[in-house]
C-alpha cells in the first residue's frame, strides 16, 4: 500500500511538468502573412479581410481614392507608411452605435478601415492622410477606422487632416479612430479635426477626441497633438485623448489612461440652451471610470466661442487665397507642399513624399583584379550614410585611341605640305596604323583627299585634313598649304601683265 502511495505521488508530482510540456508542443503555429509592397497589394486586403498582412514597403497612395474596406485580421506595418491617403465616402458597413443615454443609431463608418473587429495593427504609419465626408446619416469618422471592436493598435502614428459635415444626429470624429474599444499603446496622433453640425431641427450627438471620438479603450504612451474645430448645435463631448468616454453598451470593461501627452486646443460652440459643453486636456465625458487613471499630461486650452452664426474652421479669411511651397525632404524628414494663404498666415500641406539620401559616387573598398571581385561602397553626400555595398566583377580598362604622325614624302605633321595647284597628288601615311582609315577634308575645294589618302590640291589656301581608324584606336590630323609652283606664278604674272597692257 505504501508503494502504490509513492507511485502516486511520484505522478502526481510529474503531472504539472508532463501537462507543460504538452502545452508547449500544442503552441499555435505561427501567422502566415501576405506581403504588400504596393498599392494594389493594399487595394486586395478587401479581397480577404480576414488575413494577415505585412508591409514591405512606403507606398504612396496619391493615384485614388480611397473606399474605407472591412478588416478584422492583423496589419504589421514594420515602420513603413502609408502617405498621401485620400477619403471621401463612407464604408458598405453599418454597426449600432449608443449615446451617453443608450439610445441605439444606425451608423456608417469611414477610415483606411471602415469598421475593425478583433484585429491588430502594429506599427503602421499614415503621412498626409485627408479625410473629408459629407453624411446624411449617423456617422463616425477616423483616420485609421471609423470604428473598432476589441482591437489592439499598437505602435501607430497618424498625422493629417480630417473634416465631418453631418447631417443627422449621432456623429464624432476621432483622430485615428471614431467609436468603439480595444487598446492603444505607443501611438502619436497629430491632427487637425473640424466638425460641422448641419442639422438644425434636432440636437446632434457630438463627439470629438484625438485618439478616439467615444467609447472605452486603453491608451497608454500616447502622444497627442490636436487642432479641433467644432460647431455643434447640439451636445458637445471634446477630449485631447477621447470624447466620450463610455462603455456605450459594448461587452467591454473599464480600462487603462496612463503615462499619455496632450497638446493643441479645441476651439468650439454648443449652440444649446441645455449647454453641456464638455470638452477636457483628456476624457471630454467619463461616463465610465478608468480603472488606471494617471501621469497623462497636457498642454491643451479649452476655447469656447459663443457665437453661432459662422462655422469655426481653421482658415481665418472667407476666401482665403494660398501660395505654394514646396519643402524638398532630407535624410530623415519629409517633404511636402506648404500652403500658406496670404492674408491670415494659415498654412496647411499635402503633396507628402519621403525622406532620401543623396547618393555618392562608388568608393571602392577592395579593387577588383583578374582573379578576385572586389567591393565598393556608396553613401549619403549629405549625411555620410552608408547606403550600398557590393561585389563587383573585375572588368578590363577600354582600350583608349591613340594620336599618331601622319607623314607626306617622310615630313611629319609638323610640317606644312607643298602641292601645286590643278591636279598634283601627294600620298598621305599614318603611321603604325592598322587596319582600313577614313580621310577627311575640313575644305574640299582647297584640298580633296581619296580614300586610300592621296591629296589633290585644287587652289591656293590651307586646310585640314583628318584620318581615323574604323576600330576608333588611331586617329590624328594633317595641315595642308596648298601653294602655285614657279611656272604657275610665272605665267599668272605674264598674263595679268600682258592684259593689263592690252
Amino acid at each position: 500500500m505504501k508503494k502504490l502511495l509513492s507511485l502516486l505521488l511520484v505522478f502526481l508530482f510529474l503531472l504539472p511538468a508532463g501537462g507543460a510540456a504538452l502545452a508547449e508542443s500544442a503552441e499555435t503555429p505561427a501567422k502566415d502573412f501576405v506581403e504588400i509592397s504596393d498599392l494594389d497589394g493594399l487595394l486586395a486586403i478587401a479581397d480577404d479581410p480576414d488575413g494577415n498582412y505585412l508591409l514591405t514597403a512606403d507606398i504612396d497612395m496619391a493615384s485614388v481614392i480611397w473606399q474605407p474596406i472591412p478588416f478584422r485580421g492583423t496589419l504589421d506595418g514594420a515602420g513603413h507608411t502609408l502617405y498621401n491617403l485620400k477619403i471621401e465616402s463612407v464604408g458598405a458597413e453599418t454597426r449600432v452605435t449608443r449615446d451617453g443615454n443608450l439610445i441605439p443609431y444606425d451608423t456608417v463608418f469611414a477610415g483606411l478601415f471602415s469598421v475593425m473587429e478583433e484585429a491588430t495593427v502594429i506599427d503602421l504609419k499614415l503621412v498626409g492622410a485627408e479625410l473629408s465626408v459629407e453624411s446624411e446619416e449617423h456617422c463616425f469618422v477616423g483616420l485609421l477606422a471609423g470604428y473598432m471592436y476589441r482591437c489592439s493598435i499598437q505602435g501607430c502614428s497618424v498625422q493629417g487632416r480630417a473634416r465631418l459635415i453631418n447631417h443627422a444626429v449621432q456623429s464624432g470624429i476621432g483622430g485615428i479612430v471614431g467609436y468603439g474599444a480595444g487598446d492603444f499603446g505607443y501611438c502619436r496622433a497629430d491632427v487637425e479635426l473640424i466638425f460641422e453640425d448641419r442639422n438644425l431641427e434636432s440636437r446632434c450627438e457630438q463627439f470629438m477626441g484625438g485618439i478616439l471620438a467615444c467609447g472605452l479603450v486603453n491608451i497608454e504612451d500616447c502622444i497627442v497633438h490636436i487642432q479641433g474645430y467644432d460647431s455643434c448645435h447640439g451636445y458637445v463631448h471634446n477630449g485631447g485623448l477621447v470624447g466620450m468616454y463610455y462603455y456605450c453598451g459594448m461587452d467591454v470593461h473599464s480600462q487603462s489612461v496612463r503615462r499619455n501627452e496632450i497638446y493643441g486646443q479645441i476651439s468650439f460652440f454648443e449652440d444649446n440652451p441645455n449647454r453641456r459643453a464638455y470638452c477636457e486636456p483628456t476624457l471630454g465625458e467619463e461616463m465610465s471610470v478608468p480603472g488606471n487613471y494617471y501621469s497623462n499630461e497636457s498642454e491643451f486650452e479649452r476655447n469656447e466661442v459663443f457665437t453661432y452664426d459662422k462655422v469655426l474652421l481653421p482658415e481665418q479669411c472667407e476666401e482665403p487665397e494660398y501660395r505654394i511651397t514646396l519643402v524638398s525632404p532630407t535624410c530623415e524628414e519629409w517633404g511636402y507642399a506648404v500652403h500658406e494663404c496670404k492674408t491670415c498666415g494659415y498654412s496647411w500641406a499635402d503633396s507628402y513624399f519621403p525622406p532620401q539620401h543623396t547618393p555618392g559616387e562608388w568608393e571602392i573598398v577592395t579593387p577588383a583584379d583578374e582573379t578576385h571581385e572586389g567591393v565598393r561602397e556608396k553613401h549619403c553626400t549629405l549625411c555620410g550614410e552608408l547606403l550600398t555595398r557590393e561585389n563587383y566583377a573585375y572588368e578590363p580598362p577600354e582600350p583608349q585611341a591613340t594620336e599618331i604622325p601622319v607623314t607626306v614624302r617622310g615630313a611629319d605633321t609638323t610640317e606644312t605640305l607643298g602641292v601645286v595647284f590643278r591636279g598634283s597628288a601627294q600620298a598621305m601615311h599614318a603611321q603604325d596604323a592598322t587596319g582600313p582609315l577614313t580621310w577627311t577634308s575640313d575644305d574640299p575645294a582647297i584640298a580633296s583627299v581619296d580614300p586610300d589618302g592621296t591629296i589633290h590640291g585644287l587652289r591656293h589656301g590651307e586646310t585640314t585634313v583628318r584620318y581615323e581608324s574604323e576600330d576608333g584606336l588611331f586617329h590624328g590630323v594633317c595641315r595642308v598649304s596648298v601653294y602655285y609652283s614657279f611656272w604657275q606664278w610665272f605665267l599668272i604674272v605674264f598674263c595679268f601683265g600682258w592684259l593689263w597692257y592690252v
